[in-house]
C-alpha cells in the first residue's frame, strides 16, 4: 500500500469528508501509516500506535469491516479494501497538509506539530483544508521567490 502523491491540477485540493466519526478516522489513518512502515498491520499494532486496549481495536475493527473499508480475520493481519485506502489516503492527506502548514508555515516542531493536526484534523471542514492546501501552494511559490513577506513572516514568529 502506498500512499499516492499529490495529483496535478484542481483535484489535488479535494478533502472530501470521508464519512466516518474522527475515532473511526485514526483507525484509518493508523492502519495506512503502520502498513507503509511495517508492510503488515495487527490488532496489536494499531493498540499501541494508538495508545489503546485490544479489545477496543477490535470492536473498531468489526464496525471498518462491516463497512467495507478493511479485510480482516480475527487474529489476522488488517488489509485495507480499495474504498479503505481511498479513505484512509484522504485522512492521511489532511493530516499531512496540516503538519505541513504548522511546521513550514507557522514554525511550529515536527513533533508538536504531529500531535495538532491530530487534535484539529477531524474538525475541520473539507473546503478548510483545501484552502489551507492552497495557501501552502501560494506561501510555498512566494518563498522560493524570496518575497520580502515570508520572510517577515518567519522573523515574527520566532
Amino acid at each position: 500500500m502506498t500512499v499516492p502523491a499529490m495529483e496535478q491540477g484542481k483535484a489535488k485540493y479535494s478533502y472530501r469528508d470521508t464519512g466516518l466519526s474522527s475515532n473511526m478516522e485514526d483507525y484509518m489513518e493508523a492502519i495506512v501509516m503502520l502498513y507503509a512502515a511495517n508492510k503488515v498491520v495487527r490488532v496489536r499494532d494499531i493498540a499501541k500506535k494508538l495508545d489503546i486496549k485490544m479489545p477496543s481495536v477490535s470492536a473498531a475493527l468489526t464496525k471498518l469491516k462491516e463497512m467495507d473499508l478493511i479485510e480482516y480475520e480475527k487474529y489476522g493481519y488488517i488489509e485495507l479494501t480499495d474504498k479503505g485506502h481511498e479513505i484512509a489516503d484522504r485522512v492521511l492527506k489532511r493530516h499531512n497538509c496540516l503538519i505541513e502548514f504548522f511546521t513550514n508555515v507557522l514554525q511550529i516542531d515536527c513533533g508538536k506539530a504531529d500531535g495538532e493536526a491530530c487534535k484539529v484534523e477531524h474538525a475541520l471542514a473539507p473546503q478548510t483544508c483545501s484552502r489551507i492546501h492552497k495557501f501552502l501552494d501560494f506561501y510555498k511559490e512566494e518563498d522560493s521567490r524570496g518575497s520580502e513577506w515570508i520572510g517577515r513572516l518567519k522573523r515574527s514568529l520566532k
